[in-house]
């Protein structure tokens, strides 16, 4: 793996304004966010069908490395790339190199001064292996998401804060398609600091071998750096604390993010 990449970024909902994001609002027309992010997982067991942790592991690792730009085309229109790196390895199986390439857009439908709604597309191919912890074949194939965000500023204790919502609908080529829910909500309890819990749901299609479904849990914090405040960086935990034919996965988040 290309090392220098290893850096590090959870690309989820960042919705204050003048703060890196990658959710619901848009970038500035003419704005360029770039993410590099490394997220190093592992876990020693997995839910089973019925939801309860009963398969033990020798070894389960997966190491994730993104790199992922959002530029702002327009005040409504931004266009979107991510290239997925990853280390898998298990009892069973390992695989090393690119999982995917993603192309996408977004295009924000209605934004007030507190509050945004925008709809998004995008498709995924090339590279091969595991793209997610529930994929059985690994022949990778092309991807589609369509997703739906909404987002709102407000405040929480006399401090600024928001939430960010996404629904998506993930169309897979080879593996089971699902569905997905995200949800954050964070607080800036000074200028330069910010704290963040998230939840990520979702669950696939009913196959023949039945239907993986999870719920994984995160908290993390954020610090802003430099005289324009454009470069980011958060550290948090994130772990699967519900689902059915998952691992329960433990992940460090680092993430660095710079607007340009």
């Amino acid at each position: 793996m290309l090392n220098w990449l290893r850096l590090a970024v959870l690309v989820i909902g960042m919705a204050v304004p003048c703060l890196a994001h990658a959710g619901a609002w848009p970038q500035g027309k003419g704005d360029t966010q770039v993410i590099i992010s490394y997220e190093p997982g592992h876990a020693d067991d997995a839910f089973d069908a019925s939801g309860s942790k009963t398969q033990a592991f020798n070894t389960w690792k997966s190491d994730e490395t993104s790199v992922y730009i959002d530029q702002g085309v327009t005040e409504r229109l931004d266009l979107t790339a991510k290239v997925n790196y990853r280390d898998y390895v298990t009892d069973d199986e390992s695989f090393s190199g690119l999982s995917s390439v993603e192309l996408g857009a977004r295009w924000t439908v209605k934004r007030t001064r507190d509050s945004v709604f925008a709809l998004g597309a995008s498709v995924e191919g090339l590279g091969k292996g595991k793209r997610s912890d529930v994929d059985i074949s690994g022949r990778g194939g092309t991807d589609y998401d369509l997703r739906a965000y909404a987002g709102r500023n407000f405040k929480l204790l006399g401090k600024p804060a928001f939430i960010d919502l996404q629904a998506a609908r993930h169309l897979r080529q080879y593996e089971a398609s699902q569905w997905r829910v995200d949800a954050t909500i964070g607080i800036k309890p000074s200028p330069k600091w910010m704290v963040m819990a998230q939840v990520f749901a979702g669950q696939t299609d009913r196959e023949s071998w039945g239907r993986a479904t999870w719920a994984n849990s995160e908290f993390s914090v954020v610090r802003r750096f430099g005289p324009q405040q454009r470069t980011s960086v958060q550290v948090g935990w994130r772990q699967t604390t519900a689902g059915r034919d998952v691992p329960a996965a433990k992940a460090l988040v680092v993430s660095v993010w710079k607007t340009f």
